[in-house]
């Protein structure tokens, strides 16, 4: 069942250099995303970035009004000159084609459809927790995901298997064996069908039975961070800390499960603002010429991971290499840490230090020092429009030269090219 929505028109002005493309009749363009994803907005402004660079479309959403305006209703009566949606019934798809509508799908079960899709990387997505969760000093490490659909959205039906859940697991399995370390991997099959009992209470009962099972404590990656939030809330049930027991990260970035959870939860970003550059050019494409310029499934790079409560936690077992670590963390987000100066501080040698790093780490001190100051770079490039001298100031190098050739070194790009594959 389709929520009640307005027609929602943007008006804009059709840049000078796109005077090759008739901006009248607007084209009528829909886009569905279901109700529970918060990323909504960041998937429109990746649309309307496209939009002002290139053609104005009337865009159609189903959003609640609370009936103050008429209902639109997106399904496979709807007709129009193209669709932006995340999965769809095959009635709708076979209504769709018939039709002539292009379509493109945004979501990774439906990658076999008819349709083109744009999809986050699941794979680097699953990457990208690995990374974090090793910069925690954790040993043990579990993956938690979706066997099937835990409950029927009307779109996917149960009893399907999970795609997004199987890559994102592939990709952090491959992260860690990369580090030298084989996580468990977890996929929890859906709660039994027509049982009376609510399937959150039948999930919490699962959730508990899978924590006893875990060492302690252990770097938990959950497959989005709606399964994040249920195992954190069994987490306290049994008493279990987090992050001391469990250091716990989600996937999406949805704010309204990691804020509202206690503590809040970090989690793989989503690029939904490329998702939705990306889907509203490859939908320019068919509507234009009927088949998109780029693959048919396009994998939109993820943007790393925001990092909050629920992994903060470094549980090096050293004291000496934790404290170190976590004074090199904290002065690498506006200066470069001296190993000197961080030995001395803690009144040991450097060679003591870097002997006890190497054996607690696997890495030295050095590399700690330049593996932090790669993260904060990172997290300035994929979440402001700072450029190179704006964030070389920031983070303490003498210009903006200088951030361009450490960067290069340590992640083979330079910071253009690193911000530009996370928007394309």
């Amino acid at each position: 069942m389709q929520p009640v929505a307005p027609i929602v028109l943007f008006s804009m002005q059709i840049p000078k250099h796109a005077s090759a493309f008739t901006p009248a009749p607007l084209r009528r363009v829909g886009v569905r995303l279901p109700a529970w994803i918060s990323y909504q907005r960041i998937v429109f402004d990746g649309v309307l970035e496209f939009m002002r660079a290139h053609e104005a479309w009337v865009i159609e959403t189903p959003v609640d009004s609370s009936g103050e305006l008429a209902p639109m209703i997106i399904d496979e009566h709807w007709r129009g000159d193209g669709l932006i949606v995340f999965r769809y019934t095959g009635a709708e798809a076979a209504a769709w084609q018939e039709a002539g509508i292009p379509v493109v799908n945004l979501s990774t079960e439906r990658l076999d459809g008819p349709f083109p899709s744009v999809v986050p990387d699941n794979f680097g997505g699953g990457a990208e927790a690995a990374r974090h969760l090793l910069t925690l000093g954790l040993r043990d490490f579990a993956f938690v995901g979706r066997a099937t659909a835990f409950v029927d959205d009307d779109l996917t039906g149960l009893g399907v298997p999970r795609r997004y859940s199987q890559e994102r697991a592939e990709g952090f399995q491959r992260g860690l064996a990369a580090a030298g370390h084989q996580p468990r991997i977890i996929h929890m099959d859906a709660p039994a069908p027509g049982d009376s009992v609510p399937v959150w209470r039948q999930l919490r009962g699962m959730y508990l039975k899978l924590l006893k099972t875990l060492p302690k404590p252990c770097g938990i990656f959950a497959v989005d961070d709606l399964l994040a939030h249920g195992l954190l809330q069994a987490a306290q049930e049994a008493g279990l800390r987090v992050p001391q027991d469990l250091a716990l990260v989600g996937c999406n970035d949805q704010s309204h499960f990691c804020h509202a959870a206690t503590p809040p939860l970090s989690s793989v970003s989503y690029p939904g603002r490329a998702i939705g550059a990306r889907a509203a050019e490859t939908l320019f494409d068919l509507m234009r010429i009927g088949h998109p310029a780029g693959d048919r499934v396009q994998r939109v790079p993820v943007s790393g991971v925001t990092i909050r409560e629920s992994t903060n936690l470094l549980a090096i077992r050293d004291p000496l290499v934790a404290d170190a670590v976590r004074l090199i963390r904290h002065q690498a987000a506006t200066s470069a840490p001296r190993v000197g100066e961080i030995a001395e501080s803690l009144g040991v040698s450097v060679s003591l230090l870097r002997q006890r790093f190497i054996t607690a780490m696997g890495i030295s001190p050095k590399e700690e020092v330049d593996r932090a100051r790669l993260d904060i770079i990172r997290h300035w490039l994929t979440s402001s429009e700072q450029g190179s001298g704006e964030i070389a100031g920031r983070t303490g190098f003498a210009d903006a030269g200088e951030l361009r050739r450490f960067f290069r070194r340590g992640s083979g790009l330079t910071p253009q090219e690193f911000r530009q594959s996370r928007r394309c």
